[in-house]
């Protein structure tokens, strides 16, 4: 009886290249590549794929019918991952791929949980991704749209005729472990809700993103919620008073320099 050879792979996006000099780690382009030329067609050989980071529903059907046309659907398993990316109106992003967050739930009532989702085309990564880890900025992102999306779907229900716009306050990460693009998990714990005043919500939070069995970065953050038609008011007299102070500083160059 021939014994079966079994074999895992984490198959990334094309963004992630970098990551993919690791045995068990191909993008997606390499690991068809491979298909395509037979690599997987011994019979004694079962292939396990898992997803990584980088892999929407359009990329797994890819990789699916490429494994359909060589006919090795019996010994090639593919295990794609299915996030439930967070809604517009919680992250607040215009276009999916800007999504950061996932399957968000609730622990209890000051404990929430996320998964790290990152699409290739994801506007942090456009311009800047070298080497093997995950820069810094998609960290930070995530954990601002962890507390937008936590606070729209669990606070803010409570004044559905409201609408809200967040300031932060503060906010301070700390780097304690490279990210890498596999599966990562956000936990966000509240640590002050102040509910008293429905146009003025304010919190503080710590998030921490977990991957392979460490922290790999934590975030402390201090935001308010105000009711936007209180907050343009605000903003709109402040804008205001910035126009005016950069002209009066250009007039008064520009009359400086004519007397010259």
């Amino acid at each position: 009886m021939q014994q079966q050879n079994e074999k895992l792979v984490y198959v990334v996006g094309q963004r992630f290249a970098g990551f993919s000099v690791h045995e068990n780690i191909r993008t997606l382009s390499e690991l068809v590549a491979e298909i395509q030329l037979g690599h997987h067609d011994g019979p004694g050989t079962n292939l396990e794929v898992r997803g990584g980071q980088g892999m929407g529903t359009y990329e797994w059907q890819y990789l699916e019918d490429a494994v359909k046309r060589r006919g090795i659907h019996d010994r090639v398993r593919i295990r794609p991952s299915r996030l439930d990316p967070a809604r517009r109106a919680e992250a607040h992003k215009h276009r999916e791929q800007n999504v950061l967050i996932a399957d968000l739930g609730r622990r209890d009532d000051q404990l929430f949980q996320a998964a790290l989702l990152l699409n290739a085309d994801n506007e942090l990564l456009l311009d800047h991704q070298t080497g093997q880890h995950v820069q810094g900025m998609v960290v930070v992102e995530a954990a601002r749209q962890m507390f937008l999306a936590v606070t729209e779907r669990y606070y803010t229900h409570r004044w559905p005729g409201r609408r809200y716009y967040f300031v932060i306050d503060s906010i301070s990460t700390t780097f304690e472990n490279f990210l890498f693009p596999l599966d990562a998990e956000i936990l966000y714990l509240v640590q002050s809700a102040d509910l008293d005043d429905p146009e003025r919500l304010g919190f503080t939070a710590r998030i921490d993103l977990h991957q392979a069995g460490r922290r790999a970065a934590s975030t402390e953050v201090s935001f308010t919620a105000f009711d936007t038609a209180r907050l343009k008011r605000v903003e709109h007299r402040r804008a205001d008073r910035a126009v005016e102070y950069a002209v009066q500083s250009s007039s008064g160059a520009l009359a400086s320099a004519g007397a010259r």
